[in-house]
């Protein structure tokens, strides 16, 4: 039997699932696959695909970033380009532009599915409904970064946050559908494109949650703060330097014995960063998360600039283990602060909470206790089944027109249970 096809043009190769936007593409992929011929394309290294992603898709190309040829300089000499920005300059090649052209001369593709970094893979022509998968509203992202950052590199971040804005305008302006993460993120593009609104669908990041349910059952060891997260991303680096200068040392202070473990994708300057500081492990590039998981007594998540949803606390939930969190961290999510998660939003605070809740273990069940029950809403079988429907929408409608909004009856289901 034909079946209807789908391009779907993505950053990095997303089998690999070690950072949040890989994942999102992966779980993506993976519910697409049951009802399309999925053609993959990414600006990456080629690599061996694993037989069990192979599966999921048609057709796989890989191409080497255009700014990984060119340097540094390329790349900012692409950013000054008219339309472009440094967030997304360099990302695809020439060859993979041209990938794209003769597959879509090939092939009559029923959608196109689109990462913002891979806009200029984009056909000129429309006609073909695109879908624009918003990881995070970046512009606000790149915005809320620039306060946290030194002065010469927030005038830098906020320039070419507004040349971002463009881009997200142009996108949201040409697609049938954006996927956004969060109400949160929806609520910053309809400040520049109310028109979204009209072809939004919410498609909140989840977790895998049947994956982490044997972490769940093994009780958990004392003294052990574990933090997660791709460490090689500039947010998330900030967030950990927020918590190791000043928290930290009340955490210390409070509880001399406790281990802390950083935990994820992080360049050798990090690792030695964090080898600095007593009590401090640096786990870099680690295969798999789940030991780290189940050695931890709590997991804690130190944001202090967002968009989207923090895969990390999704993940904690589902493996039993309490969270702590700033109002940043959690933004996106459905809780109730100190029922599913602890939020602290001063530094100092931070290491209070997270020494209050190691000496615990009473306040440490009840968090697990609440947070195990609104995980269920973010379970991925359950979102992509939402995304399908969202799909099927824009596929029955076979042009650009605006389609009503799916949020409401197929999306509005994170903590409602």
């Amino acid at each position: 039997m034909n079946r209807n096809r789908i391009l779907y043009l993505c950053g990095q190769a997303p089998w690999l699932r070690n950072g949040g936007a890989l994942l999102r593409n992966y779980w993506m992929i993976h519910a697409l696959a049951q009802r399309y011929a999925v053609d993959l394309v990414v600006a990456d290294e080629p690599g061996l695909i694993p037989a069990s992603f192979a599966t999921l898709v048609d057709n796989y190309a890989a191409f080497p970033r255009a700014l990984a040829q060119r340097g540094g300089l390329g790349r900012i000499a692409r950013a000054a380009a008219p339309g472009a920005s440094m967030l997304t300059a360099g990302w695809t090649s020439a060859a993979l532009r041209e990938h794209v052209a003769n597959r879509l001369g090939q092939f009559p593709y029923a959608a196109i599915q689109v990462d913002l970094p891979m806009l200029a893979a984009l056909p000129r022509r429309d006609g073909i409904p695109i879908v624009y998968n918003a990881h995070n509203c970046e512009s606000a992202l790149l915005a809320r970064r620039a306060r946290e950052e030194a002065p010469h590199v927030r005038i830098i971040l906020a320039f070419d946050a507004l040349r971002v804005r463009a881009q997200e305008r142009a996108l949201i302006r040409r697609s049938s559908l954006v996927t956004a993460c969060a109400e949160s993120d929806l609520a910053d593009f309809v400040r520049f494109a109310p028109d979204v609104r009209a072809k939004s669908a919410i498609v909140p990041n989840g977790v895998d949650a049947a994956h982490y349910a044997g972490i769940a059952a093994v009780p958990a060891p004392p003294r052990s703060v574990l933090i997660t997260g791709s460490m090689d991303w500039r947010p998330n680096i900030l967030g950990l330097r927020w918590f190791l200068r000043h928290g930290l040392a009340r955490l210390r202070e409070r509880m001399p014995e406790a281990i802390v473990r950083v935990a994820g994708r992080m360049q050798p300057s990090l690792v030695a960063e964090l080898r600095r500081y007593p009590n401090v492990e640096a786990i870099p590039n680690p295969e798999s998360m789940e030991p780290y998981l189940a050695a931890a007594t709590a997991v804690a998540a130190p944001i202090v600039a967002s968009s989207g949803t923090r895969l990390r606390i999704l993940e904690a939930w589902a493996a039993g283990r309490p969270v702590v969190t700033t109002t940043a961290g959690a933004a996106g999510l459905e809780y109730v602060a100190g029922r599913e998660v602890a939020i602290a939003d001063d530094s100092a605070a931070f290491g209070d909470t997270l020494a209050d809740l190691l000496a615990s273990p009473a306040r440490c069940a009840a968090l697990v206790a609440s947070a195990s029950e609104r995980v269920h809403a973010y379970d991925w079988p359950h979102i992509g089944n939402a995304l399908l429907v969202a799909y099927e929408r824009i596929i029955r409608d076979g042009s650009r027109r605006t389609i009503s909004t799916v949020k409401e009856d197929s999306f509005a289901f994170a903590g409602r249970r």
